[in-house]
């Protein structure tokens, strides 16, 4: 007791790890894997290290907790969850991109460990919903405030887990 094993490295190197990290999840190990350089976008290493399908393997591995964080509060929570899951590894996602750090409210802290929680609210009827995850996330704020210049009401929803998520009451997934 007492020690609590993590790895790291860049997440397109994921695979030279996979028998490790799914073993780790089918045996409900309490191991935490960080990875950087996660992005849709082409860093300066080029395409061989553009881990797209890479957090969808995680994402669909038994056991395993997933987080992929849109900016420092999200990942504050996501280390937190980590350090308190006893049955089962965390992989924490994160981005080498220099990302805005958004403002939230207590009770949007507090949601982010529900796995998803609206992070801006339409300014009145919702015409949209924009659901975004880590480095998107940003996108998403981009194209909201585009879609209201169109008169296009939308919501932002940032979503750092998707299996935290899945474990909420209806209502709240609703």
């Amino acid at each position: 007791g007492g020690f609590l094993p993590y790895g790291g490295t860049f997440l397109v190197f994921m695979d030279y790890a996979r028998n490790a990290v799914r073993l780790s999840a089918l045996m409900k190990q309490r191991v935490v894997y960080v990875y950087s350089h996660d992005s849709i976008g082409l860093g300066e290493d080029g395409p061989t290290h553009q881990p797209i399908e890479h957090i969808s393997t995680l994402r669909n591995t038994p056991n395993m907790s997933t987080w992929r964080p849109c900016d420092t509060m999200e990942t504050l929570v996501a280390w937190q969850h980590a350090i308190a899951l006893a049955d089962g590894p965390t992989s924490l996602l994160l981005s080498r991109q220099e990302l805005t750090q958004f403002t939230r409210s207590k009770i949007q802290i507090d949601n982010i460990a529900r796995g998803a929680y609206v992070l801006k609210e339409s300014d009145g009827h919702v015409d949209a919903l924009i659901l975004a995850t880590g480095s998107e996330v940003e996108l998403a704020m981009t194209a909201q405030s585009t879609l209201h210049e169109r008169g296009i009401n939308a919501r932002v929803i940032s979503m750092p887990s998707c299996d935290v998520f899945d474990k909420q009451d209806a209502t709240y997934r609703e």
